[in-house]
């Protein structure tokens, strides 16, 4: 029994610790951001642009359609995001990429050789200022 003890004391100081408060605060809204399930198939992307970067990552918007965007947010660094022409999206054999969903981001390199791969978030759909 001593020994279980041992073992169960240092899982308890992670457990503790995992809930400590890091001191950022949440996130601030996005304005026109639709944070509802929205989903899109990889097939339907059209292009790319630049957005805002936020507080956790690089951000992108993904054109989908004549007038829908979703806005992606990388999970760290993203080599070459800025600079590539290209991107594709590899939606991890799923056959739709939904609002909440992690994909891999593929950025072919300036230089030649394999693409990057670094992952995204979706965090929403943008609302143009007409929809309701």
């Amino acid at each position: 029994m001593h020994k279980l003890t041992l073992l169960l004391a240092p899982l308890a100081v992670l457990a503790t610790a995992a809930c400590v408060y890091d001191g950022q605060e949440e996130p601030e809204p996005i304005a026109n951001l639709s944070t509802e399930r929205e989903c899109f198939f990889v097939s339907q992307v059209n292009g790319y642009n630049e957005a805002p970067d936020g507080p956790r990552g690089d951000r992108l918007y993904v054109r989908t359609g004549v007038r829908d965007r979703f806005l992606l947010e990388t999970l760290g660094t993203c080599p070459d995001l800025d600079w590539s022409w290209q991107i594709g999206i590899d939606p991890n054999h799923q056959s739709a990429v939904c609002t909440g969903d992690v994909v891999d981001l593929v950025i072919p390199r300036t230089a030649g050789g394999r693409p990057d791969r670094c992952s995204a978030r979706v965090l929403g759909k943008m609302i143009e200022e007409d929809e309701g």
